[in-house]
């Protein structure tokens, strides 16, 4: 059984950690802030989560819940699908690219559930794969980097999704 104390520790190491990581990126946020953050001592994060990357771990897993909700809505088409999947992960831009800079093992059962649904609506795997790469964070990104609006680059992954789609 946990202590009271240290499940609340846990929390809130949790939550300042998802917050400096969504506002600030992976690269800008440090043990320090993150225990500054919730209140704690940086030992106390140390002594929860090993390192930088065992926390970036443990948000994940603490977040997977909202992926694995996206990844099982009922879309009618791949368009949509993908619109929906984008819309997840422009909001959470900075958490998923902390995650695609890190080994996460916990991604891995819900990316297979994302790839099998969309694999279903585009018509194979390869396929499915090829409109997840466009909506990688680190992709997304850089196209916002370079001057296009999320309106446009959720366009045009809706329009890649269907056109695969189409070929099935």
């Amino acid at each position: 059984m946990v202590r009271a104390d240290a499940a609340r520790n846990q929390a809130a190491i949790l939550a300042a950690a998802t917050d400096l990581i969504c506002e600030r990126g992976i690269e800008a946020v440090s043990i320090d802030d993150v225990a500054a953050a919730a209140g704690v001592g940086k030992g106390t994060v140390f002594r929860r989560f090993g390192d930088k990357a065992g926390l970036i771990q443990a948000v994940v897993d603490s977040t997977a819940a909202s992926w694995i909700q996206v990844a099982s809505l009922e879309c009618r088409s791949a368009g949509e699908f993908a619109g929906t999947l984008f819309d997840h992960v422009l909001a959470s831009l900075p958490l998923v690219i902390a995650v695609e800079r890190t080994t996460v093992r916990s991604c891995e059962g819900n990316f297979q559930l994302t790839v099998d649904r969309l694999a279903k609506l585009v018509g194979s795997t390869f396929k499915a794969h090829t409109v997840l790469a466009v909506l990688r964070g680190e992709h997304i990104a850089f196209l916002l980097d370079q001057g296009m609006t999320a309106a446009e680059i959720r366009a045009g992954v809706i329009s890649l999704a269907d056109a695969l789609a189409a070929e099935v």
